[in-house]
């Protein structure tokens, strides 16, 4: 999750040291080709890289960087596409009157990888097991589940308390909502299962621990036969050498900008043999979130000159070369109920910074550059998380900017848990929190402020705090639609009135590739997760 995206719902990370190496059928030592072809010159291999090893493919557990391969072993019973939900595993779907029961009707003569049928019991033991787990807490599809009852061999009704307007968009996650084998799972487990089996066109078949991950053409898959025979994962940790393996041919491509920086992008395009392309459609926002339970920025007017202080055009230009444009709402165009008219636009304006800084007694010290009072300094601390690549630019530069205004900044880069941990605990001035994905916006994004996101402090703080929780709430329990924009317009307001966020630019998701490999590439409308469908190799 945004990816972010979005590590809301991982409560249980920390105990996930290791998955399923050791429990893999099939995990056994062995090299990884190369290429289009292997040395028979007949199966059709196709090689990308990963900067984190696959071994993390439980659902909700996923890394980030996992975006790459859940698509080729899992699939969902919905997907979401151009703004709609399509069906996948699920031909069809109804609501009952009242919005409380959602029934799927099921794709027959599907089997799981191993040989398990996917029916209405499978649907039913994956998501009651779901249900149990209290990392689902932010997905109301799951956590709000009364009941799941398999009416017959190939349909299933979720049972609700209240309808939800957002139910039937929650299955659309595709790390998330993925079907796997109930033989995979352990009462109980929450962190692991005992294998990755789902219904997807490609099995995980092999790991050699440190180097690979090899998955295999699925020959009872119920769609299209994919092109590759096989799909190889290289671990390379280092991004310069993940381009460099582009370059000598050791991969046929990268994919996303959790590898991929605008410098990386900017480089590889440079090569020879790599050609490159940035999707059409925005990903995510990247934002940032301000602690108005902190030390320094409890006052409004420090948070306002925050904003003032950057400069989103020039962030742009520096940090992705102007491929990602500025952003100047929370979300970008086209995410449902989030037309909104702000109250107050701010842009980039260091004198109105300035103004706002000396009116809260934050006034320069000349000889330092960082603005003091009562005789300590305006220094405020800002983290990120380290496995995201470019984090560590971006906090960089926005450290510069915000020094011109006299405002001192430590980054500090964390793991990924100890940096959601410590967001949510409030031990942060400023940190990247990203916005979700299409279908997960807006609702997901402000679900998780009530109890475990780096708002849920400042909510107790800031003067509409208690009514924006509320509203919260309210969205949680209807599926009419003017309520709910009504209320997305007030929740949008309040967080950019008290300037909770900050959004800074619009992500775009690229891939560069061998071009005497692979023709191009189709993204998808949530262009975060690799399809291989959208893959055209070099005939």
């Amino acid at each position: 999750m945004n990816r972010k995206t979005k590590f809301t719902y991982l409560l249980s990370l920390i105990l996930c040291v290791a998955l399923i190496a050791a429990a893999l059928s099939g995990c056994s030592g062995g090299s990884a080709q190369s290429g289009k072809d292997s040395a028979s010159g007949q199966s059709k291999i196709l090689t990308m890289a990963t900067g984190h090893e696959i071994n993390t493919l439980y659902p909700l557990n996923m890394d980030p960087q996992n975006n790459i391969t859940t698509k080729l072993c899992y699939d969902t019973l919905v997907n979401y596409v151009d703004g709609k939900v399509v069906p996948s595993l699920a031909e069809s779907w109804s609501f009952s009157e009242d919005g409380k029961a959602l029934t799927f009707v099921l794709k027959q003569g599907v089997t799981f990888h191993d040989g398990k049928p996917f029916n209405a019991e499978a649907v039913k033991a994956v998501f009651e097991f779901a249900h149990l787990n209290p990392n689902f807490g932010g997905i109301k599809a799951v956590a709000n589940l009364e009941r799941v009852d398999a009416v017959d061999a190939y349909t299933v009704t979720f049972h609700y308390p209240t309808p939800y307007f957002a139910y039937l968009t929650d299955f659309c996650y595709p790390e998330v909502m993925t079907l796997v084998s109930p033989s995979v799972l352990e009462e109980g487990n929450y962190q692991t299962m005992k294998g990755v089996v789902g219904t997807g066109a490609y099995k995980y078949e092999e790991i050699k621990n440190g180097e690979f991950v090899r998955f295999v053409r699925n020959p009872e898959y119920w769609g299209a036969a994919p092109y590759y025979d096989e799909v190889i994962v290289k671990y390379i940790p280092e991004a310069s050498t993940r381009v460099q393996a582009l370059k000598n041919g050791e991969v046929d491509m990268i994919y996303g900008n959790v590898l991929l920086s605008w410098d990386d992008y900017e480089q590889a395009l440079a090569l020879p043999n790599v050609e490159g392309l940035i999707s059409s459609t925005d990903s995510e926002t990247r934002n940032l979130v301000l602690n108005a339970s902190g030390q320094y920025l409890s006052e409004l007017k420090v948070r306002e000159a925050v904003a003032y202080a950057i400069d989103k055009k020039a962030l742009s230009q520096g940090l992705t070369y102007g491929h990602e444009n500025a952003a100047k709402t929370l979300f970008p165009s086209g995410i449902p109920y989030t037309d909104t008219v702000m109250n107050t636009t701010r842009t980039f304006n260091l004198e109105k910074a300035g103004k706002l800084l000396d009116e809260s007694g934050w006034l320069l010290n000349t000889a330092t550059g960082v603005r003091e009072k009562d005789g300590k300094p305006l220094s405020l601390t800002f983290t990120y998380d380290s496995g995201e690549i470019m984090n560590k630019a971006l906090s960089t530069i926005i450290k510069s900017q915000l020094a011109e205004a006299g405002i001192s900044v430590e980054t500090e880069g964390q793991e990924m848990y100890t940096w959601w941990k410590e967001g949510v605990a409030g031990n942060y001035d400023i940190t990247i929190w990203n916005t979700e994905q299409p279908y997960t916006s807006p609702h997901n994004f402000f679900t998780p402020m009530l109890s475990a996101s780096p708002h849920t402090l400042s909510l107790d703080v800031i003067p509409e705090g208690d009514a924006f929780k509320n509203l919260i709430k309210e969205f949680q329990t209807t599926d009419d639609p003017a309520r709910v924009t009504e209320i997305f317009d007030s929740l949008l307001n309040i967080s950019n009135d008290e300037v909770m966020n900050i959004p800074l630019t619009y992500i775009k998701e690229m891939i560069v590739y061998n071009k005497d490999r692979i023709a191009g590439y189709t993204f998808t409308s949530t262009p975060m997760f690799f399809d291989i469908t959208g893959l055209q190799p070099v005939q």
